[in-house]
């Protein structure tokens, strides 16, 4: 049987690590996003997003390997078969080669094509935008083949070294807005050169830390027919999901693109920027939850593992909500204190993709890695992933029809909100999740929560502190955190689940007054 207690202070300390980690990059992200934003303009910041999206969009590869990779690691480190692990380690990286030789011949061939031919980018810009393109290519090789050392750090729960390679990341992001102010030349192509520099540097780092640290990091070049047929099965039916998800994301960017032109691209980029500020607070605490849910499955222990998803997607909702209710009320006088210049649509973009976020979260990533864990998603991937797939095609015939740019948001949160529904159906099928425990868990905590935390801010908004002020953001964002806070102790947290918070901050005061 396993230690729960122990295994829950692991997590603990690991989102810990991974919060640390994750505040810094935002601030950095943040500042580094409008120093950016100024110095390249809106049109070739929008360059920058959809050329680089071209390159994503060859992803989807890579994309289904990495939660292949993940997924053999965490369980065959659950079961503790060192030899077996060692293979698979190998066997993963091996493919992960593979598919960057792939990759770039797809993005050297057909996606060099579609970025000269189709995007609308103007002619004085294209050398500036190839360049860019070509910089994207090696970035994203580069990330490849880390994919199976991070897949390591992560099976081994090793979250502490994000935090402190990630003091190094931040660093070397804040030369890359230094060099970029100071540098006379196109600044686009410095751009891109720069980011490359610095994924090179990072990833070279947790490559060669892994190596140094676990045994099984190691590359061999050798053929097991069997482990290779079952990997790739495994990661052949993930494809579905990764070209669903890659359509959902950067194809959208694109459609936007041919309808609206680069200024389009530019808001929706940073909308993403803060987006992704906040969902990695989320993602911290799952990167931290989702090895433990794999190895409860791998030892049979199915009531902990389906106990722990549920946690894991409570928690996940109402820190978001916490987080991007306050956001969402302030967000144009937030985009007008960060950027110099505000693209159209940015502020309503943001407020819809914490939307589609928040949906997607109630029957997200804890779902994902339990069918991972259970080894057979065929079914789950095509049907899910076909419903995800009809967000694209429906976007599109939405634009043609003359409806406006955030048509596709609202779109996209629809789909969302039904292929999770079948996620968890797919749960209760194959694993025995209960629809009456999601329910009481998660659905009624985490609705009545948002259902008492929005009158009161939203009427102080409308009524007390409606013009932009730093008074009024600050009493707002006070406001909107107390209310939200409060009913989430009250109404989303069991009477067991506050006692444990409590219990921990207890111990972590005692801690420090020891020191």
């Amino acid at each position: 049987m396993p230690d729960t207690s122990s295994n829950n202070k692991r997590v603990a300390k690991n989102t810990l690590f991974l919060y640390f980690r994750m505040i810094l990059i935002m601030l950095v992200t943040l500042y580094t996003s409008r120093v950016v934003l100024a110095e390249l303009g809106i049109e070739d910041y929008g360059i920058y997003n959809v050329v680089g999206g071209v390159v994503i969009m060859f992803s989807f590869l890579n994309n289904c390997m990495s939660t292949a990779t993940q997924r053999f690691l965490t369980f065959e480190l659950g079961r503790g078969d060192m030899e077996r692990l060692k293979r698979v380690f190998a066997a993963s990286l091996n493919i992960h080669i593979a598919i960057g030789v792939l990759i770039v011949i797809l993005a050297e061939t057909a996606g060099l094509w579609f970025v000269n031919e189709k995007l609308v980018i103007s002619a004085d810009r294209m050398v500036a935008a190839n360049w860019v393109y070509q910089f994207s290519i090696l970035t994203f090789c580069t990330n490849i083949i880390q994919v199976p050392y991070n897949a390591v750090l992560i099976a081994h729960e090793k979250m502490s070294i994000y935090a402190y390679i990630s003091i190094l990341e931040a660093l070397l992001k804040l030369g890359i807005v230094y060099l970029l102010v100071i540098v006379s030349t196109d600044k686009l192509i410095v751009y891109g050169m720069l980011v490359l520099a610095v994924q090179l540097v990072i990833r070279s780092i947790y490559q060669v830390y892994c190596r140094r640290h676990y045994k099984e990091s190691k590359f061999k070049w050798f053929w097991d027919k069997s482990l290779y047929l079952q990997i790739s099965s495994f990661a052949g039916w993930n494809l579905f999901g990764s070209v669903a998800w890659l359509l959902r994301d950067q194809g959208i960017n694109i459609v936007l693109n041919l309808f609206f032109g680069p200024a389009i691209n530019a808001a929706r980029g940073v909308a993403s920027q803060v987006s992704n500020a906040v969902m990695g607070f989320i993602s911290n605490f799952q990167v931290a939850l989702n090895p433990q849910i794999t190895k409860d499955y791998a030892i049979g222990e199915i009531d902990s593992m389906e106990k722990l998803s549920y946690l894991g997607i409570k928690f996940s909702f109402l820190i978001l909500f916490t987080m991007a209710f306050p956001l969402c009320l302030n967000i144009d006088y937030v985009l007008h204190l960060w950027l110099v210049e505000v693209p159209d649509y940015a502020a309503l973009f943001i407020i819809l993709i914490m939307i589609d976020s928040l949906a997607n979260i109630l029957f997200g990533t804890p779902l994902m890695t339990s069918l991972a864990a259970t080894g057979t998603i065929r079914n789950y991937q095509i049907v899910v992933s076909c419903i995800i797939l009809c967000i694209l095609p429906a976007g599109y015939v939405a634009l043609r029809f003359g409806c406006d740019a955030p048509s596709v948001f609202y779109i996209s949160i629809a789909f969302t909100l039904i292929a999770g529904f079948v996620r968890f159906l797919f749960c209760r099928k194959q694993i025995g999740y209960s629809l009456r425990k999601m329910t009481r868990t998660v659905l009624l905590p985490v609705i009545g929560v948002s259902v008492v935390s929005l009158p009161l801010p939203i009427y102080a908004k409308c009524h007390w502190f409606e013009a932009q002020s730093w008074c009024n953001f600050i009493s707002l964002c006070a406001i909107s955190a107390f209310v939200t806070i409060t009913a989430s102790w009250f109404i989303g947290l069991k009477k067991n689940e506050r006692f444990t918070l409590v219990a921990i901050m207890k111990n972590k005061l005692q801690k420090k007054k020891n020191k």
